[in-house]
């Protein structure tokens, strides 16, 4: 029997890992080049399953984002601006908030896929993973009848997965995108059209749904599954998916059905509620929550989650080896080996509720006396503001921070504009960027249970407002319910008790205004609000600029702030609802339509 050639290279299995390379590297012989050469064998399947992990995108770090020049997405919303001690060459970030975007002059996946922004998109960018994937699929049926029915049937759930995360990272930027269910040879010369919106969400529902089938009905728990899609993944990814399906940019009239059903259909709110309550009825997952303090419980879970610390709200997340890629990307200024980085904006400072559950206001006096003082906790967990404190920072103790004018923090190249530097992720106790010492875990979450949470009390309230439950659940949860686990961990009062101090009462709008506030709180920085705030279409409704905030320091310790200061502008078009398609694609593939206005 002819055998098949194998259209990856051998080479590339070397790294098969998933995502950290934790795992001693198994190098396939040269002498094996066929599908059934690989695929015959055990270890060398799954390590070829595992290098199809690698090709997943996660924007917390350059090294492994889209984005360049070591910018966070976070950047490109109204979260935060990026600086950079590099200011000739502006990031993507930077590029996309001044509107200097277009087909040509972006990179919409990593460098090392393959042939970057001059390659071909189908071929070499977004799809790469999904090609591997489509490979694993394809040859499935050779994995050796001795392996165990667990393994051949994780082996093809996980690359069903691969292939419906791939799909999905793209569909939350272009909108329909070809469907690509089969692998194809390198030379093929791939024509393929865009699918439509439903098309897309159904394929990869339907994925998920397959998936499900194949994949164990209990978590992970031996060590050498950690890190891999499991059913609660893949029920996390559909409840995503639906929830995008059912908000208002995808529900416009028209026929564009390359963006949008062409109709609005409150049914598609009750099936994204559905999917979300159905992840917390397998009981797998819960908050992390170490202890009473909220600033800590909500800190460390981005910090202190490692192999074998138990944090039951991970539910995805792309490993890494320890590293302080993160801290060196976003390292304040005053500091040896400062960037800058992600430095947030005064609008989310400003977001940030008060400890009782009302609203910061700089009409406010006493508040805007002392704006920093009794916030939510994750405010300090997650937002450097002058007059912070720290035991230790990096390679100093007992340190607070000057953003003033003229402060140690406040000048040389990598300076905040907004006078507002990232916190959340960074592990400064234990990771040293002014010194190049210490590394920490930083593990991507894909999804966490907190998000999910957040997803189903955002579609349960469309549906039926503040009581509204799915059907047929078994651990029902209202909407209420879900927002305050959420704030409970967090030190927050309650969503009732938050309303009657701000004078409002409980219905299905206040609650809908309420949990978009939390989800830009719980969620910030972690690649949620550019796409959420297209969603729901009120982009257009923002400030089209950043503000920081200009601290004055008087000789006698007074300080004067003044948080209307404009430091970047941000260009918003109707066409950017929607990423380009990269020109390259559009000039070789004749079936390939250019998203609108682009």
């Amino acid at each position: 029997m002819k055998k098949s050639t194998l259209i990856f290279s051998i080479a590339a299995l070397s790294a098969g890992v998933i995502f950290s390379c934790k795992r001693p590297l198994f190098v396939v012989p040269v002498e094996f080049k066929s599908a059934e050469d690989v695929f015959s064998d055990s270890a060398r399947a799954e390590y070829f399953i595992n290098n199809a992990y690698t090709d997943m995108p996660a924007e917390v770090s350059a090294s492994y984002n889209w984005l360049d020049g070591n910018a966070m997405l976070a950047s490109a919303t109204d979260e935060a601006m990026h600086i950079s001690t590099n200011k000739t060459t502006p990031s993507a970030a930077q590029r996309m908030s001044a509107g200097n975007w277009n087909p040509s002059n972006m990179r919409y996946y990593r460098a090392s896929d393959g042939a970057g922004e001059i390659g071909s998109w189908l071929k070499w960018g977004g799809y790469h993973g999904n090609r591997k994937a489509n490979t694993a699929i394809k040859n499935a049926h050779l994995l050796p009848t001795t392996t165990s029915e667990r393994f051949r049937n994780r082996f093809k759930g996980e690359a069903i997965m691969i292939r419906a995360f791939q799909h999905w990272f793209l569909f939350q930027k272009w909108g329909g995108i070809p469907i690509v269910d089969k692998s194809f040879e390198a030379s093929d010369d791939v024509l393929a059209p865009r699918n439509s919106v439903k098309s897309v969400i159904d394929f990869i529902v339907s994925s998920c749904d397959e998936a499900i089938a194949l994949l164990p009905n209990d978590p992970y728990t031996e060590a050498n599954e950690v890190g891999r899609i499991d059913r609660g993944t893949c029920m996390a990814l559909k409840a995503k998916a639906l929830l995008y399906a059912a908000s208002p940019l995808y529900n416009r009239a028209g026929n564009d059905s390359l963006t949008s059903y062409g109709n609005a259909d409150a049914t598609r709110w009750e099936l994204a509620a559905k999917a979300a309550q159905d992840v917390v009825d397998l009981n797998w997952y819960q908050l992390y929550k170490p202890g009473t303090n909220g600033q800590t419980n909500y800190q460390t879970l981005f910090t202190a989650w490692g192999a074998g610390t138990g944090n039951k709200e991970l539910i995805f997340a792309r490993l890494r080896t320890p590293n302080r890629d993160t801290e060196n990307d976003n390292f304040p200024a005053g500091f040896t080996n400062a960037k800058g980085g992600t430095c947030p904006s005064q609008d989310l400072v400003d977001a940030y509720e008060m400890d009782n559950g009302t609203v910061f206001s700089w009409a406010n006096t006493t508040q805007a006396k002392d704006p920093y003082l009794k916030r939510d906790p994750r405010f300090y967990a997650s937002i450097i503001y002058n007059g912070a404190k720290y035991t230790k920072f990096a390679n100093k103790t007992n340190y607070t921070f000057s953003t003033y004018d003229g402060g140690e923090n406040a000048t040389g190249l990598a300076k905040s504009e907004t006078s507002y530097y990232l916190m959340k992720f960074m592990d400064y106790v234990n990771a040293n960027p002014a010194q190049a010492t210490g590394t920490v875990y930083h593990n991507w979450m894909y999804f966490r249970y907190a998000e999910v949470l957040l997803n189903l009390a955002e579609a349960a309230n469309e549906v039926g407002g503040p009581g509204y439950t799915a059907p047929g659940a078994t651990n029902p949860m209202t909407a209420v319910a879900a927002i305050n686990l959420i704030r409970a961990r967090a030190g927050m009062p309650t969503v009732e008790i938050s309303l009657t101090n701000r004078g409002l009462s409980l219905t299905k709008e206040t609650l809908r205004e309420f949990i978009r506030n939390e989800r830009r709180i719980e969620l910030a920085f972690e690649d949620h609000r550019y796409y959420d705030v297209r969603r729901w279409m009120i982009i257009e409704q923002l400030p089209k600029f950043i503000k920081g905030c200009q601290i004055i320091r008087a000789t006698n310790g007074t300080l004067t702030y003044k948080p209307d200061v404009v430091v970047e502008n941000k260009v918003f078009e109707t066409k950017h609802y929607f990423f380009p398609i990269p020109q390259t694609e559009v000039n070789r593939n004749p079936n390939m339509k250019q998203n609108p206005g682009w």
